[in-house]
């Protein structure tokens, strides 16, 4: 009896020893289906972030400059928010939802690191704008709802108080957060590259200086039963921001609702390993009498 080189089983085998390292690169991917929307329990409240970008915003009385700083401190202040929905406002001359309430700490995350003086195109502070932009993003929730404004302070448009009553009217309170220095602070002047260039000026020629304004921040905390605070390098600010809405009253937040999946890398091992086994089980030469 000859034993002779069977072609075919040896493509075969080879076949299968692809596909086993296939379906084990896929296992490794983790997939998931079978998405579930599960109603959260959770008790919180409702919290929106409204962030000044105006170009005064790149003062570097607190580095590396006010931007900056405050994005880095709210990064670590929305750590401590787990169990409650956040979302996200951006203004300046004009404003606008950078994101949705959500109960997802990491999409918040991502949508503030996107945040730059170059957002948005309207020049000014507009915070009255800011504050009703920020209501709007409530919709109809009755949950426990606030607004944690961080701004310089510097209101151009004179609105932000009407706002603040629209905001009592509905039940919300605003935590004005100052951003910067009371002795004022020089605004950088950028070229076309956005490189710095400089300081801004007026017509006239003389430096202009950027001071926060805690007259107008305590105004409107206290038309709608909310605190002040002044953001200094040291970050305390930020721990008595979260005392402040820690107690807010909880409540159960009905729109809360989570993800869920399935885990199916089991399936693409099990295959793995059956193409592995057949692949072992199969003889590369034939028999011939």
């Amino acid at each position: 009896m000859l034993r002779h080189w069977d072609s075919s089983k040896h493509i075969f085998k080879i076949a299968l020893f692809i596909a086993a390292i296939f379906f084990l690169v896929l296992a490794l991917a983790r997939p998931q289906w079978d998405k579930k929307e599960a109603v959260s329990g959770r008790q919180g409240i409702d919290i929106i972030f409204a962030i000044d970008t105006s170009r005064s915003m790149l003062a570097k009385d607190l580095p590396p400059n006010r931007l900056e700083n405050a994005k880095a401190s709210l990064a670590l202040l929305l750590d401590q928010l787990a169990g409650n929905r956040v979302g996200l406002v951006a203004f300046a001359g004009t404003s606008f939802i950078q994101c949705p309430l959500t109960n997802d700490i990491d999409t918040i995350k991502l949508f503030l690191s996107s945040i730059d003086t170059e957002l948005i195109p309207n020049p000014g502070t507009n915070i009255g704008k800011a504050i009703n932009t920020a209501i709007k993003a409530f919709g109809k929730s009755s949950n426990s709802k606030a607004i944690i404004m961080l701004t310089d302070g510097e209101e151009l448009d004179g609105s932000a108080i009407a706002a603040a009553d629209n905001a009592a009217k509905n039940k919300i309170s605003i935590y004005a957060v100052g951003i910067g220095s009371l002795d004022g602070a020089t605004i950088p002047a950028l070229d076309k590259d956005g490189k710095e260039n400089g300081v801004k000026k007026d017509d006239d020629g003389n430096v202009i200086l950027t001071r926060t304004n805690p007259e107008l921040l305590e105004i409107l905390a206290k038309k709608t039963k909310g605190k002040a605070f002044m953001i200094t390098e040291d970050q305390s600010g930020f721990q008595k921001i979260f005392a402040a809405i820690s107690s807010l009253p909880k409540q159960h937040l009905k729109n809360s609702f989570a993800f869920q999946y399935h885990d199916r890398f089991q399936i693409f091992i099990f295959l793995s390993l059956a193409c592995l086994i057949t692949e072992m089980l199969i003889s590369e030469r034939r028999d011939e009498k």
